[in-house]
């Protein structure tokens, strides 16, 4: 298993505690599952495809535990979701037990947004025989179904959902990875190939699940991806987005959100749980 160079053993990433058998079970994949380039593609499909993008316990009170045990029980046992701390972290260690050489990468995201957003979305980076791979399982709706090899220019399309990785001119270590917009690139999100330590992951996420700007506390947030489609959830706004270009929007009700949580994300919540989600909404605007 890699060490990260200077970032320290291992260890820090608990991966000797991920239950892998468990985490292939979820997503529906049987071995032997050799470290290659076609392994990480459908290890990552397999993982977008399955396991829903969420914030509801940041909603619930509970917020986000990063320790392996925590992960692996909501994420695989209970079959729940996450954010990208939760997707990107559990994802890292699978690999890592699978003989993969991975590295966590911090981005900025970018999405045309009018001031600069905070450094909070973690990446991954893996190495695979002399080549190196941009994955990334917990960007949401507008994340990439499979990895990207890192080259610059590199074009990938992706049922219909097209990806550009590009270096920053000037630097041999900064990135930016786009999604193809009708005539033009969306920039998704800017990163560098600087290693983390599991404690910057912990600080970021301590941020993001509680501070009062992070567009993860005081809503609804949920995505979820098939290979045709991509269905967002952000308060009472339910959009649906085809591969095709078009897309369906409205607006949900209470008395919908318990069953559209369990039918379209695989999210089964208790009563209770449901009511706390349900007063998060914002009032029903007036027909």
């Amino acid at each position: 298993m890699a060490d990260n160079g200077s970032i320290g053993s291992p260890a820090q990433w608990q991966a000797d505690r991920l239950d892998v058998q468990a985490y292939l079970d979820r997503l529906g994949i049987a071995g032997p599952l050799e470290p290659t380039a076609e392994t990480l593609r459908r290890l990552h499909r397999a993982h977008a495809l399955t396991i829903p993008f969420e914030n509801l316990d940041i909603l619930l009170g509970r917020g986000i535990d990063l320790d392996v045990d925590a992960m692996q029980d909501k994420l695989l046992r209970r079959r729940r979701g996450g954010y990208c701390y939760e997707h990107n972290m559990l994802f890292a260690v699978l690999l890592e037990r699978l003989g993969y050489e991975v590295t966590r990468l911090y981005a900025r995201p970018l999405l045309n947004a009018p001031k600069p957003l905070p450094r909070t979305h973690l990446v991954l980076s893996v190495a695979v025989g002399d080549e190196t791979y941009l994955a990334d399982v917990g960007f949401g709706d507008d994340g990439p179904l499979e990895p990207l090899l890192v080259a610059d220019g590199t074009v990938c399309d992706q049922g219909g959902w097209v990806y550009r990785l590009a270096r920053v001119q000037g630097s041999d270590k900064e990135w930016v990875l786009s999604l193809r917009r009708e005539d033009d690139w969306f920039p998704l999100y800017w990163y560098t190939t600087t290693p983390h330590h599991h404690i910057d992951c912990v600080v970021a996420n301590w941020y993001i699940s509680t501070h009062s700007h992070s567009p993860f506390t005081g809503r609804v947030f949920l995505e979820d991806i098939a290979e045709d489609r991509r269905l967002n959830l952000n308060h009472r706004k339910l959009t649906l987005t085809r591969s095709d270009g078009t897309v369906e929007v409205r607006y949900v009700v209470d008395e919908e959100v318990r069953e559209l949580l369990d039918r379209q994300f695989g999210i089964e919540l208790t009563e209770d749980e449901a009511k706390v989600v349900i007063a998060a909404l914002p009032e029903p605007e007036e027909s």
